[in-house]
């Protein structure tokens, strides 16, 4: 069959970007990851808050979240199935609908709802599988498969097709139980036959840590991720570009399933400073910091609007990745009038999601380096952010590419 692209694709062994620990994958499923609506999705005994990622043999990883490449449809007359599978324990109080699960295209995430696109959900052949099923009688081809977020029109490259699938979005219908949990996905075609599969393992996490999630939810939602500009221009900045964005989640305090579900505190008052503006300052970074070669992520807590590595709270840094012999690269706090704009309570910034999702977010601008070719900045947390010493928790990497 098909689907067995495993043999192509091989077995992958990844980190979560988001926080949890080791997982493993294959077939069309790259990773499963902490969502970015959620700052307790793979927390043991937690409500489900993930994120599924896909890939393509020919793009495997992040490669796969290059709008140049298109992402997967559902054949006419078949279906997709999303089977939970050890790990996952059902609440019969939730049904699998599309308030339990969004078809998503990239990452940051536009949304696919299914009354715009042309799917409805339902349960599938067992009660642990949703299935989504085409509306129309051609199915839903992957080039034609486009977001309806407003901004998604403004992508220099738009991006088509499905390639994330976001578990428990408005609602969640399962919990983590144990120390893992198991997704397959499969697409159908109008006979029953397997055309693509893939399978994907997350490592529950035994407490909550600090959340650094991409959001889009700026700039009416266009893509901020995998922008291509020429050496020089700043994210940001330069006219065409949007900033850098992440969404801050503070570390949810511990309690049961609906305790860690509901909470939406953010991190306020966080940016970052580049290693150009650590050394302009003096200062020496610590040998348990030395792995944040891109700079540090700060917390200002005296208040005063200015970013202090002595003086405020490091809560973090930037892993920074260039194309050899780049020269020029800075990811930085994004400024006006000459004052970095630290993070804010989301609903300050975008008030109808912040409402609703809470947490902060933090907008950077990235300098393109001298070189051609893809920049990829990881942005981490301290997995305790009042202990400098302590390993990376959270962790998201955008892509920038140079042309």
């Amino acid at each position: 069959m098909k689907s067995f692209k495993l043999l192509a694709v091989g077995a992958f062994v990844v980190a979560s970007a988001l926080g949890s620990a080791t997982a493993m994958a294959h077939g069309i499923v790259n990773k499963i990851v902490n969502s970015p609506l959620s700052a307790a999705g793979t927390v043991n005994n937690a409500r489900v808050g993930i994120n599924v990622y896909l890939q393509r043999a020919e793009a495997p990883g992040k490669e796969f979240m290059d709008p140049k490449v298109v992402g997967y449809g559902i054949p006419a007359g078949g279906h997709l199935d999303v089977e939970m599978g050890n790990g996952f324990e059902r609440d019969w109080e939730v049904g699998l609908s599309q308030a339990a699960i969004m078809l998503v295209t990239g990452t940051p995430q536009q949304g696919l709802p299914g009354k715009a696109v042309g799917y409805a959900v339902g349960e599938g052949d067992n009660d642990r599988t949703f299935r989504i099923t085409p509306t129309g009688d051609k199915g839903l081809p992957a080039e034609a498969l486009v977001s309806p977020a407003p901004g998604a029109k403004g992508d220099p490259i738009r991006q088509r097709g499905l390639k994330v699938l976001h578990i428990g979005f408005m609602q969640s219908a399962f919990f983590n139980r144990g120390k893992t949990g198991t997704v397959t996905v499969r697409i159908r075609d109008a006979a029953g036959n397997v055309v693509e599969e893939g399978t994907g393992l997350v490592k529950f996490l035994t407490a909550p840590v600090p959340q650094i999630q991409p959001t889009n939810f700026t700039d009416k939602m266009r893509n901020h991720n995998w922008q291509r500009v020429k050496a020089g221009d700043v994210l940001g900045k330069t006219a065409g570009t949007v900033p850098i964005t992440l969404m801050l989640y503070d570390k949810a305090p511990a309690g049961d399933a609906a305790k860690l579900h509901e909470y939406k505190g953010g991190i306020a008052g966080v940016g970052v400073l580049s290693t150009q503006q650590l050394k302009a300052m003096n200062y020496a970074k610590p040998a348990t910091l030395a792995r944040y070669n891109g700079g540090l992520i700060v917390q200002d807590t005296n208040g005063d609007g200015a970013l202090s590595p002595d003086a405020d709270r490091i809560i973090g840094g930037v892993i920074g990745a260039a194309p050899a012999g780049a020269k020029g690269q800075e990811l930085r706090s994004l400024e006006k009038d000459g004052k970095p704009m630290l993070s804010q309570a989301s609903e300050m910034v975008v008030p109808k999601p912040g409402k609703r999702w809470g947490g902060a977010i933090m907008q950077l601008q990235f300098n393109a380096g001298s070189a051609a070719g893809k920049y990829r900045p990881t942005l981490a947390l301290l997995s305790n952010p009042d202990d400098i010493a302590s390993p990376d928790g959270s962790s998201y990497t955008y892509t920038i590419v140079v042309e």
